[in-house]
């Protein structure tokens, strides 16, 4: 049975890390930024420096807690991972296609600080790929299905939960968790991803599914957003 420590190590360290550059680009992004053509790149895009560093860090704390994780890799279980990632994602844009959510012209889009076509234009594509489908993956659903809905069980030994036990304050509290993290303009579609994410959990009893479902819509997104040029998806 995992440690109380080593669940914290690998299940709410990794989201506590994320977010605590979330919050630093939210507080110190405005201070620094300054949209003026002969203010440096960082400067003018803040989270252009901020992304790829929270996806190197969070990444090398992942690989570095990765022998402690309790893995339950499962190829059934991750193919309908792999279907509800698709169904969840699907649901999710359905807003955007339908002209429901306007275009704000906000969104991730370097070829406005590097130019079209450039190596560091590439490069942070590739590390938001990266960030999008591996690193939020690994740290959301760790933290949301290997902690917080086993401590919403047992909040004194949420290591002795199985993953997967179902309790009505552990899906409320989790998917609520989920939804308020997003903007509000993805609520609802939140709210419809989480509902599937605590359900395929509870019904393969593993946290892989999960990670895998999200890997999958995230993926999805991130190609969306670049392949059909809607950088406010992301």
């Amino acid at each position: 049975m995992k440690s109380d420590t080593a669940l914290y190590r690998t299940c709410v360290y990794p989201l506590a890390i994320f977010m605590g550059f979330s919050i630093l680009l939210g507080v110190g992004g405005s201070l620094v930024e300054w949209n003026h053509p002969d203010a440096p790149w960082w400067r003018r895009a803040p989270e252009m420096l901020v992304y790829p560093l929270q996806t190197l860090v969070v990444g090398w704390w992942l690989w570095h807690v990765r022998r402690e994780v309790e893995w339950d890799w499962n190829l059934r279980a991750c193919l309908l991972g792999v279907v509800f990632g698709m169904v969840g994602i699907g649901i999710w844009l359905v807003p955007y296609f339908a002209g429901w959510i306007p275009d704000t012209g906000n969104g991730f889009c370097p070829e406005r600080i590097f130019g079209e076509g450039t190596a560091a234009t590439y490069a942070e594509y590739v590390l938001r790929f990266l960030r999008a489908a591996v690193i939020v993956a690994l740290a959301e659903e760790l933290f949301w299905r290997g902690f917080l809905m086993r401590w919403c069980v047992n909040r004194d030994f949420p290591q002795e939960v199985a993953i997967g036990t179902h309790s009505w304050l552990g899906y409320v509290v989790t998917t609520a968790a989920f939804v308020f993290i997003h903007s509000p303009v993805d609520y609802a579609g939140a709210f419809c991803y989480g509902t599937l994410t605590y359900i395929l959990v509870v019904l393969t009893k593993r946290i892989t599914p999960a990670i895998t479902m999200h890997a999958v819509a995230n993926a999805i997104m991130g190609a969306c957003a670049v392949g059909l040029n809607m950088p406010q998806l992301w």
